[in-house]
């Protein structure tokens, strides 16, 4: 996914923020990690091509993008954020924690649940970005 689709310059300047070269390179390296990408990477990646722009700068960007809903970040497990680029329709994501393959589903996988809930308890899911652990069919087959 890339982020010229989300017509993030104009969500920066309504929310009274400056579009600037160095947060277009920053939003360029989430969208390089095709998926997510961690802090360490997106800073690797902008640092090739600027080596003025510091680790904090990052972080503060990234911040920002997810405030205003242009990065979405999920921990997949390994202990740090990851961030990915906001797509156009919510999504989930299923990481294995023997082999660590991720793999990508769409909203209607997690329905169901999300209604059960709403009629069990009365709240109304808003989550649009999930991340569920297991074992991927290949592991399974393994395990004794």
């Amino acid at each position: 996914m890339t982020h010229h689709l989300l017509r993030w310059e104009a969500t920066l300047w309504a929310a009274g923020h400056r579009v600037t070269r160095q947060r277009a390179l920053i939003l360029d390296a989430v969208c390089a990690g095709e998926g997510h990408t961690s802090l360490g990477e997106v800073f690797a990646r902008v640092r090739r091509v600027d080596r003025t722009i510091d680790r904090s700068t990052v972080y503060r960007a990234l911040r920002l993008f997810v405030e205003l809903g242009l990065v979405l970040t999920a921990d997949t497990g390994g202990g740090e954020l990851r961030y990915e680029i906001t797509k156009p329709h919510p999504h989930h994501h299923l990481v294995c924690r023997g082999c660590g393959r991720e793999q990508e589903i769409g909203a209607d996988a997690l329905r169901a649940m999300t209604d059960h809930v709403s009629r069990q308890h009365g709240f109304r899911v808003a989550t649009d970005h999930l991340v569920l652990f297991g074992l991927c069919a290949a592991c399974s087959r393994q395990m004794p």
